[in-house]
């Protein structure tokens, strides 16, 4: 008979353990791929195919969601992602070609887009709002402590077994440990189904804006675009442009993961008088500037960008629900799913960019990204209905 503990315990116990789990397994992959290109003798543009096959299936589980969550509750579907994650993190470590790479990939990225939904509505539904941000904050803290941790525990395992396949198969026993945890202890009471609000059937009666819903999207979609192509761009470009090794290309990674970790961290504790629209865009001209500064100064700048980028994805998810308040399911859920469309767009086109023409050119997507996301923020329309 399983343990049992109180519900909102167990919420935000499994949200920052299952993202702490899903933040190893999705920043192993930038540290190595510059192996796994060498490896299997694929070009950037074929290999950009490992994250947009993730994140595509990340989309899909993410337009899914809401249809799972109105016959299944919040925790199975927390359950269903981790176990997908480490499927698909076993399936990439025995790989013995690129095909296979990109079937565990598939399954990499239904177990993000699932665990994506699950983590954020478990904290945002759990928590009061005069302390979501905060909560929000600590939560991706912890991805930001775990991506700290992924390039150190590419590198080391690497070193240690000899290849760079033994990192996956690592993670992936930390996901079962996970899954296996969340098995034998129960919340209490146990979690219900609940129906989310459709855009054809919203609470007031009236139709979610399109505009709305697409400027919302799209200020978090493209800001998580300029993240993710500098956390699985950054070692190959220190390798490309400064000849670095594994080890050193890796400390990068892991000085822009620690910068990411340090602005989560501080920011679960410091609240600044200022609206969350204002820090929001602060943070995003902030980002702005450090990238811009890393390709035409130092590249030590695109790992400072950390600092600067680490607030504003849980302040935005605490944003989007001030905003959207009972509509807050509808539209976490269709941001997620249009951040996964946007990072398979965003991988293809700097997977080409970079073979045509370098990947320093390719970097400029992630400035225009931050640029629209700006804007997006800057003019959504304030009322979200019509």
């Amino acid at each position: 008979m399983p343990a049992k503990i109180k519900q909102s315990h167990w919420a935000l116990v499994f949200a920052f353990a299952s993202l702490f789990t899903l933040g190893l397994a999705d920043n192993i992959r930038g540290t190595l791929f510059p192996e796994i290109l060498s490896q299997f003798q694929v070009s950037n543009t074929l290999g950009s195919w490992l994250f947009a096959t993730s994140s595509a299936s990340a989309f899909v589980a993410g337009v899914i969601s809401p249809a799972y969550l109105r016959r299944y509750t919040i925790s199975s579907l927390l359950a269903v992602g981790v176990l997908s994650l480490a499927v698909g993190l076993a399936v990439m470590g025995f790989s013995g070609n690129f095909n296979w790479m990109i079937a565990g990939s598939m399954f990499l990225g239904t177990g993000i887009g699932f665990m994506g939904v699950s983590q954020n509505l478990l904290v945002a539904e759990g928590v009061e709002a005069k302390l979501r941000s905060r909560a929000l904050s600590g939560l991706h803290g912890f991805y930001g402590l775990a991506s700290f941790i992924a390039p150190l525990l590419a590198a080391s395992t690497t070193k240690i077994f000899g290849h760079w396949n033994s990192t996956f198969y690592v993670v992936s026993v930390v996901s079962l440990v996970c899954l296996a945890s969340q098995l034998l202890i129960a919340p209490n009471p146990k979690f219900v189904v609940h129906v989310p609000v459709s855009l054809e059937d919203t609470a007031d009666k009236k139709r979610i804006s399109k505009r709305a819903l697409t400027m919302v999207c799209s200020f978090f979609g493209f800001y998580v675009v300029a993240e993710i192509l500098v956390s699985t761009r950054l070692a190959l470009y220190m390798r490309t442009y400064f000849q670095m090794d594994l080890a050193q290309s890796a400390g990068y990674v892991t000085m822009f993961f620690m910068f990411l970790l340090i602005g989560r961290v501080l920011f679960a504790f410091i609240h600044l008088p200022f609206s969350l629209k204002s820090q929001l865009n602060g943070f995003l001209i902030g980002s702005l500037v450090f990238i811009f500064l890393g390709l035409k100064l130092h590249p030590f700048f695109l790992a400072l960008s950390g600092l600067t980028m680490a607030p504003y994805y849980p302040l935005c998810v605490s944003y989007i629900s001030e905003i959207s308040k009972d509509l807050s399911r509808t539209f976490l859920s269709y941001a997620m799913s249009f951040q996964s469309l946007a990072v398979v767009a965003m991988h293809l086109g700097v997977g080409y960019m970079t073979d045509e023409f370098g990947l320093a050119f390719a970097f400029g997507v992630g400035i225009l990204a931050l640029v629209i996301s700006i804007l997006c923020l800057s003019f959504h329309p304030k009322k979200l209905t019509v």
